[in-house]
């Protein structure tokens, strides 16, 4: 039997299974390491710099029950597979400044409740606002297009960058959960419900509580409107998506990585809050 604990989606107390994050069947099955707001938080704790999550068989946590793993894998995961090679044709070819329309064929309903799914499971999310509350049922109900409003969830290229990769500070990979970040250079805020970044992909959700969004997420690709969808329906379109390439444990960081480098923590994005319950009640 597995740790007993509530899990993220059902929000029932179970024995709690390893969710990867990404699912395994795309790339995510070798050791790997990721900044996370715990190692951030631990670091600090310590006046050191933010320890690494490290995992033998691939990025995840201990955040589902057994049924909703299964669920999500059964009706979502091989969706998300093809959507995420799809992705990985383009990652290395574009530029970070690119405008190019690139040609998509998924199925989308599938890819947003999959994302979502790996959103909560990061997050371990555990607050019962109505907002969170839909965005369960919306992943729990196959079937449903019934998509929170007041969530955003969006996604950038993250081509893997070589030089980085022997340097394990560096990664690109990272698991952050709930949390308010303020951008101190542009003067936003915006509470996080999650981020979840593995190349060649990066996602984030964040609340829509009418607030200024700082550029660091609203310059991402918006993929709300896939669950406009039916289960099981493919479409095909274009897609103009940012490449970005995040570094450290605060969502929303993006540098470009000189050959000096830059400090592992972030002067100009301060995590104000991990708690759920601090963040602000949506409009509507």
């Amino acid at each position: 039997m597995g740790n007993v604990g509530m899990c993220s989606l059902c929000q029932q107390s179970r024995a709690l299974t390893f969710e990867h994050i990404p699912p395994r069947r795309v790339f995510n099955h070798a050791p790997a390491v990721a900044h996370t707001l715990d190692g951030l938080m631990l670091g600090s704790k310590f006046k050191k710099p933010p320890v690494l999550q490290k995992s033998p068989r691939g990025l995840g946590r201990t955040s589902l029950c057994a049924d909703c793993n299964g669920l999500t894998a059964k009706y979502y995961g091989a969706a998300f597979a093809a959507w995420t090679t799809q992705c990985l044709r383009y990652a290395d070819h574009v530029a970070r400044g690119s405008k190019f329309l690139l040609p998509y064929r998924i199925e989308p309903l599938a890819v947003l409740k999959q994302v979502a799914t790996m959103i909560l499971a990061a997050s371990g999310e555990s607050a019962h606002s109505a907002t969170i509350e839909a965005l369960r049922q919306f992943i729990l109900s196959p079937m449903s297009s019934r998509y929170p409003a007041s969530v955003d969830i969006v996604c950038y290229m993250n081509p893997r960058d070589e030089r980085r990769v022997t340097h394990p500070t560096l990664t690109q990979n990272r698991l952050s959960g709930s949390c308010a970040v303020l951008d101190v250079s542009a003067g936003a805020s915006v509470f996080v419900i999650g981020e979840v970044a593995f190349p060649p992909m990066g996602y984030a959700a964040y609340l829509d509580i009418g607030t200024r969004v700082s550029d660091d997420f609203a310059s991402l690709c918006h993929i709300n409107r896939f669950a406009q969808w039916g289960y099981g329906s493919f479409a095909e379109f274009h897609m103009q998506m940012p490449v970005r390439r995040p570094f450290g444990p605060v969502p929303g960081y993006y540098p470009e990585l000189g050959r000096g480098g830059v400090p592992i923590l972030d002067d100009n994005h301060i995590v104000v809050t991990t708690r759920p319950d601090t963040a602000c009640t949506p409009r509507g």
